[in-house]
C-alpha cells in the first residue's frame, strides 16, 4: 500500500495508489475491470483498519469523495471507475437528483444537486440537458440571499455551464434567457439585448413576448440601473456579513442606500430584500422603518412568516412603551 499526494480533506480521506494490473469485479458474471494506476481517495478510517482497501472501501471512498469534491483532480477517471465497477452508485446519484428537484429552494439542497449533476456530466460531457441543469442550478443558487456574498462566483459558474450547453444547442430559448439575465445583471446590456432579441423573434405573440420586447426597449432607451445589479446583489452579501458580525449600523447603511437607489427592488422585487432591511433597522433601533420594511415584505409575500414575526415584535415593543 502506498499513500500519495494530498486529498482535499486530509483528515477524512487518504489517497491510495493501486498496484499495476489491479482489477475490480462487477456484475453477476464477476467481470473484471482494470483499475487505472492513479491515486484513489479512500476513507482514512478504512486504511487504519486494513493494510489494503477492499473493493467496497474503494467504491465507498470514490463515491463519497466525488460527491464532496466533484471538481477534484482525476474527477473524470473516478466517475468512470464508478460507472464501470459500481454502477449502482450512479443510479443512486440519479435518484438523489430527482428527490432534490422536489425539495424547496434552499441553498444546501441546490449545492448537493449541483455536485451530483457534475458527476453525471463527467460521464456525459455532451449531454445538453445536464449542462443546462447545472447552469440553471448555479443561477438559482447565486440569487439566494444567504449566498449573495458569492453571487459573482456563482453567476460566473452558471454562465460557464450555460455556454457549454449553448455550444450544443445554440438557440434553445430557456438557455438563452438564463444567459441574457446573467449578462443583464453583470452590466453586459448589448449582449443581453441580443439574446432577448433572438428569443423574442422565435416567440408567438403573447405576454412573454410583450415583456421581452419591453426589456429590449428599455435597454435601447438607456433605462438601465445606475449600477449593474450584480454590484447591488454583492452589496447585500456584504451587508449580511456586517449583520452576522453584529455591525448593524454598517449593514443598515448599505441596505438603506440600496433602497434609496431603487434599482434592485424595482428590477428584482423580492420580499427577502425588505425583510433583511427590516432586520437591519430593527437592530439599529429604527423601529418605525423596520415596521415599514416588514410590511413591504408582506405585501410581496403575504405568507412570509419571518416578516410577520418581525411586525409582531415591533408591535409588542410599542405596547410595552
Amino acid at each position: 500500500m502506498q499513500n500519495v499526494d494530498k486529498p482535499l480533506d486530509p483528515v477524512e480521506y487518504r489517497f491510495w495508489l493501486p498496484p499495476a494490473g489491479m482489477t475490480l469485479t462487477t456484475g453477476p458474471d464477476n467481470e473484471e475491470i482494470e483499475v487505472p494506476q492513479i491515486p484513489l481517495p479512500v476513507h482514512a478510517k478504512d486504511l487504519e483498519a486494513s493494510t489494503e482497501p477492499t473493493e467496497k472501501m474503494i467504491g465507498d471512498g470514490l463515491y463519497d469523495y466525488l460527491r464532496r469534491f466533484p471538481d477534484c483532480p482525476q474527477n473524470s477517471a473516478y466517475a468512470n471507475i464508478l460507472k464501470q465497477a459500481y454502477s449502482f452508485y450512479i443510479a443512486d446519484i440519479g435518484s438523489q437528483v430527482i428527490m432534490l428537484d422536489a425539495k424547496e429552494v434552499e441553498a444546501p439542497y441546490i449545492k448537493r444537486k449541483i455536485a451530483l449533476l457534475k458527476i453525471l456530466a463527467l460521464l456525459e460531457p455532451e449531454n445538453f440537458a445536464l449542462l443546462q441543469k447545472i447552469g440553471s442550478a448555479c443561477f438559482e443558487l447565486a440569487l439566494i440571499y444567504s449566498e449573495l456574498i458569492n453571487v459573482r462566483r456563482e453567476l460566473s459558474a452558471a454562465r460557464l455551464w450555460l455556454e457549454k450547453a449553448r455550444r450544443l444547442q445554440p438557440e434553445e430559448l430557456d438557455n438563452l434567457n438564463h444567459l441574457a439575465q446573467i449578462c443583464y445583471f453583470s452590466g453586459a446590456y448589448p449582449q443581453a439585448k441580443l439574446y432577448w432579441r433572438i428569443i423574442s423573434d422565435k416567440l408567438d405573440d403573447g405576454e412573454t413576448k410583450t415583456e421581452l420586447v419591453a426589456r429590449i426597449a428599455r435597454i435601447e432607451n438607456g433605462e438601465l440601473p445606475r449600477q449593474p445589479l450584480l454590484v447591488s446583489l454583492e452589496a447585500i452579501g456584504i451587508a449580511m456579513e456586517h449583520y452576522h458580525a453584529r455591525e448593524y449600523a454598517e449593514a443598515c447603511d448599505i441596505m438603506e442606500r440600496l433602497e434609496e437607489e431603487g434599482s434592485l427592488p424595482k428590477e428584482l422585487p423580492n420580499p427577502e430584500f425588505f425583510y433583511f432591511l427590516g432586520l437591519c433597522r430593527e437592530k439599529s433601533a429604527e423601529l418605525a422603518g423596520a415596521f415599514e420594511s416588514f410590511s413591504k415584505a408582506l405585501e410581496l409575500e403575504p405568507q412570509h412568516e419571518a416578516a410577520q414575526q418581525g411586525l409582531d415584535r415591533i408591535l409588542e415593543v410599542n405596547e410595552r412603551s
